[in-house]
């Protein structure tokens, strides 16, 4: 356990209210859709103590003196995301659109309600889906509000559309998805490709997401199991955190950051925090990048 004894959650950010605040958090503790290992209904439990680890300074040693938080706690998604995610969308859609959004899942069902939300905060909304897997099953696991449904039923509940929405570090596909993939010309980077031509990556996302509003979607997985194995579906071959930070500044240069979730971080499954730390260090990096457009 790592001793946090003095510290405070959130670095010590200031608080502010939800007027206010440059940054709002919210927790969805839910795990009801994973199929092979829960777990993750834990994590903003887990994400909010460690907090008070990181310190309010990002990686290139510049404070985040622009942000101030406001935690709403979590909000419950009951026991079946199906029924539940019109009302969690209504609270988080009602957060003011100059905050940052950082909701802490959840396995990845529960950004169904996010994508809903940040679609009606942010007109032109461009979504970035990072993840091992690209959840476009129609039917998964014998259902079809399941994890590997995840984004087929984001997009339709936000009435989204695919054209909208790039993904990349995938690497463990359904057939089903491949098709979905091909029939909508969706953009998406394959880790394995994104592995060869890291620099050709970030171009070709930037072609969809540059000057709009962008919301990231991070699984954990999305990771290699190296660098995050505390996560429902451990995957090989995916990013380290150093080309996962990498990726994110290069699509950070060029659009309008607006949202991040962090999904299928399982404290159950970790080892001595891993997982956790490296979800806390894409947060912070991302809230100092959403202010320093260019600035690397």
């Amino acid at each position: 356990m790592i001793n946090l004894e003095g510290l405070r959650p959130w670095a010590g950010l200031p608080q502010a209210a939800l007027e206010e605040a440059s940054v709002v958090i919210a927790g969805i503790p839910y795990d009801g859709s994973a199929v092979y290992r829960r777990g993750a209904a834990q994590a903003p439990a887990t994400l909010r103590r460690l907090s008070a680890a990181v310190p309010p300074v990002d990686e290139r040693g510049r404070f985040l003196d622009d942000v101030t938080l406001h935690d709403l706690g979590d909000l419950d998604a009951g026991d079946d995301i199906e029924r539940s995610w019109e009302s969690v969308a209504g609270r988080l859609a009602a957060i003011p659109p100059e905050a940052f959004l950082t909701v802490l899942g959840g396995d990845h069902c529960s950004f169904i309600p996010v994508l809903a939300a940040q679609a009606r905060r942010h007109p032109g909304l461009a979504l970035l889906w990072v993840d091992a897997h690209p959840d476009l099953c129609d039917t998964s696991r014998g259902g079809t509000w399941t994890c590997g449904c995840a984004l087929r039923r984001a997009l339709e509940c936000a009435a989204l559309p695919a054209s909208d929405i790039a993904l990349v570090g995938c690497r463990d596909f359904d057939w089903e998805e491949v098709g979905y993939i091909e029939q909508n010309s969706l953009v998406m980077v394959s880790a394995a490709a994104a592995a060869e031509d890291p620099a050709g990556t970030v171009r070709r996302l930037r072609g969809l997401l540059d000057g709009r509003p962008v919301h990231i979607s991070f699984d954990i997985d999305a990771l290699d199991p190296a660098f995050a194995p505390g996560t429902e579906v451990a995957c090989a071959g995916g990013f380290s955190t150093r080309e996962a930070l990498d990726l994110l500044a290069g699509v950070a240069a060029g659009s309008r950051l607006v949202g991040v979730d962090v999904c299928e971080v399982s404290p159950p499954l970790d080892h001595t925090d891993i997982t956790s730390l490296a979800a806390l260090k894409l947060i912070f990096e991302l809230w100092s990048m959403r202010s320093r457009r260019g600035d690397r």
